[in-house]
């Protein structure tokens, strides 16, 4: 089943929630202003811009289907790259280093303890102490 809608003006096709912009829309009648067409039911109609009443179909033309077909490819394009980002992630976060990144401290609580251990030069210290005396809890 596909719910398919052409807008011309805005040179956009949608089936079934998948939208592509600034479609070649150039091979449609020039009056037309969308098409609605369902294709489990082979039903929908034309909206046109220039008094023509709505006209219902029971098919769309070979210029419709292939925008039809146009938005088919980007919308395996596009899922081909989610997979494929999906997929990226999925190998990232398997790294021992995502994993320790997620459960070491932040680098502030790790500095302010060293700070706090002493372990810092005496310029270094001074300088993080003058911050804090600064900007007291």
């Amino acid at each position: 089943m596909a719910i398919i809608t052409i807008h011309k003006n805005d040179s956009t096709i949608t089936v079934d929630g998948f939208a592509t912009f600034e479609q070649d829309v150039s091979a449609l009648a020039n009056n037309i202003w969308v098409v609605q067409f369902n294709s489990s039911s082979n039903t929908g109609h034309i909206e046109y811009t220039d008094g023509t009443a709505n006209e219902d179909i029971t098919s769309i033309t070979s210029d419709m289907q292939a925008l039809v077909d146009a938005n088919a490819s980007a919308k395996s394009t596009a899922d081909e790259a989610a997979s494929d980002a999906a997929d990226a992630q999925t190998a990232l976060e398997a790294t021992y280093g995502f994993k320790r990144q997620a459960e070491y401290p932040s680098i502030g609580d790790q500095l302010d303890s060293l700070f706090h251990a002493g372990t810092f030069d005496s310029t270094m210290t001074a300088t993080i102490q003058a911050v804090k005396d600064k900007y007291p809890k």
